[in-house]
């Protein structure tokens, strides 16, 4: 996917919002949004995650009845679903204050098509949160990072959308697999090291110890 004028004036955009939020020390962003304030957001919103994991069973039911495009179209909707709505929108939220403005913010902030515009903002997430090096992500040694991965179910995602693409059984596979993998890896990493967990159904509860 090329890099767009439109991906420039973004880039500047959230550069911009960032230099005025934290005028002397811009990479204090992530390391502000403590675990504590990330959990209290979870607490107080245990479903976020519920319509991933619908999107991800249905994808998973899709495969198994041979509707391989169909079920491609649900894994990369799940890993949308898991990264954006589940991962980033807590951060992105918790770093607005002022309560109003928030869902504002969250929104315009996350409108944005693509998920390798928000790497650098996982990166630092990850590090911060799961001690961990994104780009060491993979599902397997050989495969591409995890969530270049995840770009190229999302682009094949919207050749079927679009164009009308034909998937295969191993392609629709694959989709699950990241999908499985950017939970497994991504998600469910910082959820442990919150200590939550998911019951049936995707809902957030607190971890017994």
């Amino acid at each position: 996917m090329s890099y767009s004028p439109e991906d420039a004036a973004w880039d500047e955009a959230y550069e911009s919002m960032s230099r005025e939020l934290y005028p002397e020390h811009k990479e204090q962003a992530i390391s502000e949004f403590t675990s504590e304030r990330l959990r209290s957001y979870y607490v107080a919103h245990p479903e976020v995650l519920v319509p991933a994991a619908r999107a991800f069973k249905e994808a998973k039911m899709l495969h198994a009845n041979g509707q391989h495009s169909a079920a491609l179209v649900f894994a990369a909707s799940a890993t949308e679903l898991f990264l954006k709505s589940s991962l980033l929108r807590p951060v992105v939220y918790g770093l607005v204050h002022n309560e109003s403005l928030a869902e504002l913010v969250v929104a315009a902030a996350l409108s944005q098509t693509g998920f390798m515009r928000y790497e650098k903002l996982l990166a630092k997430l990850f590090v911060e949160l799961a001690g961990v090096e994104l780009t060491t992500l993979r599902r397997q040694p050989e495969a591409k990072p995890l969530l270049r991965e995840a770009a190229d179910i999302q682009e094949l995602r919207n050749a079927v959308i679009h164009q009308g693409q034909a998937i295969t059984l191993e392609q629709a596979q694959h989709g699950i697999d990241v999908s499985t993998e950017v939970f497994n890896q991504m998600l469910a990493a910082v959820l442990s090291n919150l200590g939550l967990s998911l019951e049936k159904g995707g809902r957030l509860v607190t971890k017994e110890f």
